[in-house]
């Protein structure tokens, strides 16, 4: 099998089922090639063989090893910078020990946080404790936890953070705090490298809220776009893709995350992301977002479907994020490989 093959229906056969990350398991089914050699081919620029998954098409792996992941589990506890977590079991998620900002003015900040060193960190037992779970034929995708935006929010508080940034008296103070945690990031992705060597490299920050990005464009390219790059550029030095996870709205900052040297960014489904593919699709690949109850109809699923392949899918060219029923999903395969025929058929396939 491979790209010559069209499409048949017996590519839906079940071969393997794998865990996902958090707790669903998903139907590898029998492709014509796998779905780490498919999802490459977006990465590299050319046309999948159906829009990949990304979510269940992925070895997913949370850095255990940092001090932060025991933090933020319902252990809780501090992290490496010091800051002190809370699990909190209805939202499913950790948050910050609200109420005692470590860092209350960011000029004394050296005095007020810990610099974590991820070269201390058990990488060996990290990787043996997750090697025999890592399949061969997905790609592996390692997610950090928040960057430099979410690094300050997390030891100032939101307020003071987003203050911190356009404070002509603490700009400077920011630079040299943000300098450190991309040093730390940067040491974090060489050892993913030598331990994992991971095709996809996750950066956790969020730059948006639900009505309008945090900062200004003019912020993020004087506050936050250096340390960004110089990460990104470390990051594909060593052979790695470099995705985004953002929320929020974020639309006006797509052209700063190419800029940046970002490869690819999640986000939400309040950003336009058919607009943004149709504007930035040549430079950036964006995450389809479909999601439908899980009782919803053959009939609800089939609309979705056609429209992702006449919108934001026509190519191939993104990563699909689905919610729904199982029927979905498979919907959704057999829709884009048939798309990927067509593609072929018409020269339009960048093979």
């Amino acid at each position: 099998m491979g790209l010559d093959k069209k499409f048949d229906v017996s590519e839906l056969t079940v071969r393997k089922e794998i865990p996902g990350l958090f707790g669903s398991v998903t139907k590898l089914m029998t492709t014509p090639i796998t779905p780490k050699e498919n999802t490459l081919r977006l990465y590299n620029g050319k046309t999948p063989m159906w829009a990949p998954f990304s979510m269940g098409e992925y070895n997913m792996i949370m850095i255990g090893c940092d001090p932060e992941s025991q933090a933020r589990s319902p252990q809780g506890g501090k992290d490496g910078y010091g800051v002190e977590w809370q699990f909190v079991p209805s939202a499913g998620g950790a948050m910050v020990k609200p109420g005692n900002p470590v860092i209350e003015d960011i000029n004394d900040w050296k005095n007020c946080v810990t610099i974590p060193d991820p070269d201390t960190w058990d990488w060996e037992g990290f990787y043996n404790e997750k090697k025999d779970s890592l399949d061969p034929d997905l790609c592996t995708y390692v997610a950090a936890y928040g960057c430099l935006f979410e690094r300050l929010i997390a030891c100032m508080d939101y307020g003071n953070a987003v203050v911190a940034l356009i404070d002509e008296d603490s700009k400077d103070a920011v630079h040299e705090f943000f300098t450190q945690v991309k040093e730390v990031h940067k040491k974090t992705y060489s050892n993913l490298k030598k331990w994992f060597d991971p095709e996809i490299v996750n950066f956790n920050d969020d730059w948006g809220t639900q009505k309008a990005q945090a900062f200004s464009n003019e912020t993020y390219e004087e506050m936050i776009l250096p340390y960004v790059k110089e990460i990104a550029d470390h990051i594909h030095s060593m052979g790695m893709n470099f995705d985004l996870h953002c929320c929020g709205f974020a639309e006006p900052l797509v052209p700063l995350m190419i800029k940046a040297g970002i490869d690819s960014w999640g986000g939400q489904a309040l950003n336009d992301k058919l607009k943004l593919k149709q504007m930035y699709g040549d430079q950036f690949i964006f995450t389809a977002n479909i999601a439908l109850p899980m009782d919803a109809t053959e009939e609800q699923m089939d609309a979705v479907v056609e429209e992702f392949i006449n919108g934001i899918g026509a190519d191939n060219r993104c990563l699909v994020e689905v919610m729904g029923p199982p029927a979905l999903r498979e919907k959704i395969y057999v829709a884009s490989r048939k798309n990927f025929d067509r593609l072929v058929e018409e020269g339009k396939a960048i093979l």
